[in-house]
């Protein structure tokens, strides 16, 4: 039986940026801006810069087996950050998280679970943290540039020991 997923946010003041100093420079932009890294320990997340192609692998993971990711998301930029409340449920991954505001330099964690219950079985799916970070791509039917209107796209994989 499948365990309820808790969900965790841990809202952390200015300080220490995970993944080095904030974005600064005009080549940055103004605005909010998303960086993502994963905890030690949690999974392994691969992104090119701040939060672009990024991805969340599981890697092998026995049938029946649930395993998680935590992956702390801190606002670099120099303007207030609005992410947009997620979900993702399913058989194969499983993470939420409300919609909050982070002003610069304020971080928070979220976790991604996945279970694979079949043998010779692999997974993938994308997870779109949808804000008004400048850093994120362009999000279809969005007229207000300063509402969360921009994603980052996270691609999850998982894969059984046999496939």
């Amino acid at each position: 039986m499948r365990r309820a997923m808790i969900l965790t946010i841990a809202v952390v003041g200015c300080g220490d940026v995970p993944g080095g100093e904030p974005c600064a420079g005009a080549a940055c932009g103004t605005g909010a801006r998303v960086a993502l890294t994963a905890q030690a320990g949690f999974g392994v997340l691969r992104c090119q810069g701040e939060a672009t192609d990024c991805v969340i692998d599981f890697g092998v993971v026995a049938p029946g087996e649930s395993v998680e990711s935590w992956t702390d998301l801190t606002n670099t930029g120099d303007q207030t950050l609005q992410l947009r409340a997620f979900e993702l449920s399913g058989p194969v991954f499983e993470a939420q998280l409300p919609a909050v505001e982070l002003e610069p330099g304020e971080a928070l964690s979220f976790r991604v679970r996945a279970r694979l219950d079949q043998a010779s079985s692999s997974e993938e799916r994308t997870l779109r943290l949808e804000s008004n970070a400048v850093n994120g791509a362009s999000a279809e039917g969005c007229d207000d540039p300063a509402s969360p209107c921009r994603a980052v796209s996270i691609l999850l994989k998982v894969r059984t020991d046999s496939s």
